[in-house]
């Protein structure tokens, strides 16, 4: 029985809440035991990983909140005025303009909320570490906290780097800001080093714990300057804008997108811009010019439905996950929605997918673009609404969606225009890619950058065209731009088409598409002529219209008319009146031929083409339904509930309660979390009390699990022979960053920019020491101050770890080197100047030598807790 007690008393030292069942685990076998308590650890990360997430829903509402403002604007336009005198005074009236700006900073909230909620579980361990200890030092916390720094900011970012899908590529958009959070990243290191091992070797004294907690405020307020761009001088602006320079109005662009999220189940009518020409570069600025609807996005819409998409749903689907890439997430977003995916939970539609082909994605444009049309116009009578609040930004963008030239050209210039601010440098990478003409035998394939100095706003991309004796028909490639400087935001057209046309031929004359489709309420039809397989001299086409089911002079006006093409010119629109009358009617369809080529120019295989003029209700229909489901689809993804009963529905439910399309996978998740769901669906919803409450009941929920975790993994290493500060860095390090692994990686695959996938780890890694060391620090020195006389050598807080100051000087060396490894991403062309993706062969390179940095950290640092090694 004593040598039962006195196992007892080995494998539990130290622990606060286990062994429940002392007496009997210590009849166990040994290794049984270890394995039992492994198990156990590993069960109890998917805890912890779960209240976190609940944590940071919780987050996402505090900080999502939103004010309003207003912002005075001179009327320009004098619409406003009425008569005579009055209207003179009223013209030279301010205008207001009401925004909803976020309350809270992005970059505030990512250095405390969300970092808070990202490293709770470390910040937790170190605390009731101490406190646990009797107010004396351990190893578990302090080697979590840098243990977890190092995978976090070597192997997560690795993933993060090569993740990006092949030729693509993602840069930091807020430099300043991940600029002063990596140095704190380092210099927190450096500092908890000098504490440890310099000033007052393996002391702590309360001075240096009040300082280091400081150093939590300090990084906050300094990176808020940089944010604001304090360091730097401030750019003029004009007018009103001089009291508004705090104002970060791309929140409310933000804002306004998630708005529109919820919109999407309430269209009624779809108001329409005959004439309003589509092309497939519109996504682009779909949200941030807010832009309604076109009739050509509708009739596209329907075609694509009834060519390439199975049905609505699918349309649905498309349409989701479009705004949700065109939308800006926080970390906690992606946090939480990561985490339901790994835990049997609902997904996010092609959130873990490559991003749909444009072509696709153009005929969604029509049902995202519909959820905008209440706030647009109302003031203006329908007129998009201007973009004066976005002139702090320089905007990028091609000066044509298209452009085309003779193969025995040589080159072909596209410009480049930049509109918005002037008086700052700005710059934004270009590249090339195929579509049926080929790189190396139709064109020269380039990529770069273009640079405009203060005041420069036109700039022009040469690509070289190869020209060859075999005759061609023509072929496009395209040129697209993409990783704008900070400060600078695409434009419109950040995709143009080039064409190549075979120079010896007057060209195939053939409609453009062979069917189209109209509302009778459009007015007008447009269809476009193309001149395909060269474009040599004056050539002339007749088209005639001829009734099918659609009656000439009652549903559209009748022509037989003559088209006219100028040498070198290659499409033409022709526009046919439609009839609308208040009678419910079925669909009507006529058809427009085309005869007569002159010049030596012939008829392609579309030669003819139908027109089908829908009704309206029925027309209606179709888009509401897609809109609906594309409503569903977004309340899925709401961060956090507003009822117990929404909470305990999801966590009942198997990948959101769509069985059909769950995966084996799904299954064994959710059996695995099962219990984990069901219990934390207990803690409050987040959407009460402001998210307060939840915020507070699941912080002391993960304190409790951390708690235990810090339990078992003492007893794990006791069992195995394994040091704290070894089980540390290792087994607790990685179970309470893989989380954020997949919440980094499914940003950096979704997000334009590396903010959202590396920028905040800096910054996190920086506050586990200030806060996950500073707090306890405070704590356990100022007790010890409190309740032992000066002269007593339990006054003294000592750090009894010897390997600590070898593996925070390791961590310190490999954040350096992979810092300057990002830097020289940044700035190098053959890595494509972006921190993540870019050149395949160097982003490899590259996360190989991060996870080797991380590697060669674990290895010596391990070593030297066991006096392996020494220096």
């Amino acid at each position: 029985m004593d040598s039962d007690s006195k196992y007892v008393d080995i494998y539990s030292e130290g622990t606060i809440i286990l062994p429940l069942f002392e007496a009997t685990e210590s009849q166990w076998n040994r290794y049984g035991r270890a394995f039992a308590y492994l198990l156990g650890l590993m069960y109890m990360f998917l805890g912890v990983n779960i209240i976190a997430d609940v944590f940071m829903a919780a987050i996402e509402v505090i900080t999502s909140k939103t004010k309003k403002i207003k912002i005075a604007t001179s009327n320009q336009n004098g619409d406003g005025g009425g008569g005579g005198g009055g209207a003179s005074e009223e013209n030279t009236a301010p205008h207001f303009e009401e925004l909803e700006v976020k309350i809270w900073n992005d970059t505030v909230s990512n250095l405390t909320l969300m970092a808070l909620g990202s490293s709770a579980p470390e910040i937790l361990l170190s605390i009731i570490e101490i406190i646990g200890n009797g107010f004396e030092p351990g190893e578990l916390g302090p080697g979590t906290i840098v243990g977890s720094a190092s995978f976090n900011l070597l192997v997560i970012t690795a993933i993060c780097i090569v993740c990006i899908p092949d030729g693509e590529s993602r840069r930091i958009k807020e430099i300043n800001v991940f600029a002063c959070t990596s140095f704190f990243a380092v210099f927190a290191y450096i500092w908890l080093y000098l504490v440890i091992e310099v000033i007052s070797p393996n002391v702590i004294e309360i001075w240096e714990s009040i300082v280091t907690f400081l150093f939590f405020p300090l990084i906050v307020l300094l990176a808020f300057a940089a944010d604001k761009n304090f360091w730097r001088k401030q750019m003029e602006m004009d007018g009103d804008w001089n009291q508004m320079q705090d104002i970060d109005f791309s929140e409310a662009v933000d804002i306004s997108r998630r708005r529109t999220l919820s919109k999407l189940s309430r269209i009624s009518k779809q108001t329409s811009t005959p004439g309003d020409e589509p092309d497939a570069i519109e996504m682009q600025d779909m949200f941030a010019k807010q832009k309604s609807g076109s009739e050509e996005d509708v009739r596209h819409i329907i075609e694509m439905g009834k060519k390439q998409l199975k049905d609505p749903k699918e349309a649905a689907d498309i349409a989701t996950a479009e705004m949700l890439r065109r939308t800006h997430h926080s970390r906690a977003w992606y946090r939480v929605i990561a985490g339901r995916a790994n835990k049997g939970g609902s997904k996010v539609p092609f959130y873990n997918k490559p991003k749909v082909k444009d072509a696709m994605l153009m005929g969604m444009k029509v049902f995202v673009a519909a959820a905008t049309d209440e706030e647009d116009g109302a003031d203006d009578g329908g007129k998009p609404n201007d973009r004066n609040v976005d002139m702090t930004v320089s905007r990028v963008e091609f000066s044509a969606a298209a452009y085309s030239c003779m193969e025995n050209e040589g080159t072909i210039k596209l410009g480049v225009v930049r509109t918005g601010n002037l008086k700052c440098k700005t710059s934004v990478n270009y590249e090339t890619s195929d579509g049926t003409a080929t790189a190396g035998e139709d064109y020269v394939s380039k990529s770069g950058v273009i640079e405009f100095e203060e005041g420069e706003y036109v700039k022009s991309v040469e690509i070289e065209i190869i020209d060859d004796d075999v005759w061609e028909e023509t072929e496009t490639f395209f040129v697209r731009l993409f990783n704008p400087s900070r400060g600078t935001e695409m434009d419109k057209i950040c995709v143009t088409q080039v064409s190549i046309i075979n120079d010896d031929e007057p060209g195939i004359l053939q409609f453009q598409k062979p069917s189209y489709l109209y509302k009778e309420s459009a007015g007008i039809a447009e269809l476009v002529i193309e001149r395909n397989d060269g474009c040599d001299g004056r050539i002339t086409v007749r088209f005639k219209t001829k009734d099918i089911t659609a009656t000439a002079g009652k549903d559209y006006e009748a022509k037989d008319e003559e088209v006219e093409f100028a040498h070198g010119e290659i499409t033409k629109t022709i526009h046919i009146p439609l009839m609308d009358d208040d009678v419910f009617n079925e669909d009507k369809i006529f058809e427009v031929m085309l005869s007569d080529p002159t010049a030596g120019a012939t008829l392609g295989k579309s030669k003819c083409t139908i027109v089908t003029i829908l009704n309206d209700d029925d027309y209606q229909t179709l888009i509401t339904r897609v809109a609906n489901l594309t409503s569903v689809n977004l309340d899925k993804l709401v961060i956090g509930k507003e009822s117990w009963k929404q909470q305990f529905t999801e966590a009942l439910s198997v990948n959101g309660g769509e069985l059909e399309e769950a995966e084996t996978m799904d299954f064994v998740l959710h059996f695995l979390t099962f219990g984990w769901k069901v219990l934390f669906a207990c803690v409050p919803p987040a959407h009460i009390a402001g998210g307060w409450l939840c915020f507070t009941v699941a912080l002391m929920a993960i304190a409790v699990v951390t708690a235990v975790i810090g339990d078992m993994a003492t007893v794990l290493g006791l069992l195995l022979g394994i040091k704290d500060s070894v089980t540390a860095i290792t087994f607790v390090a990685l179970g309470t960053s893989l989380p954020d692994t997949f919440a980094s990686k499914v940003a950096a695959i979704n997000e334009d920019t590396a903010d959202a996938a590396i920028g905040n780890i800096t910054g996190s890694n920086s506050v586990n020491v200030f806060l996950g060391l500073g707090v306890p620090w405070i704590i356990a020195t100022i007790y010890k101050t409190l309740n032992y006389e000066s002269l007593d050598k339990r006054s003294k807080f000592i750090i009894t770890d010897k390997s600590m100051p070898f593996a925070i000087a390791l961590y310190s060396i490999a954040a350096i080197i992979t810092l300057l490894l990002l830097t020289w991403r940044r700035y190098s062309t053959p890595a494509g100047k972006a921190e993540l993706g870019g050149n395949v062969r160097i982003k490899y390179i590259s996360a190989s030598v991060c996870v080797s940095l991380w590697m060669i950290y674990i290895v010596c640092a391990s070593l030297y807790a066991y006096n392996i090694i020494k220096f």
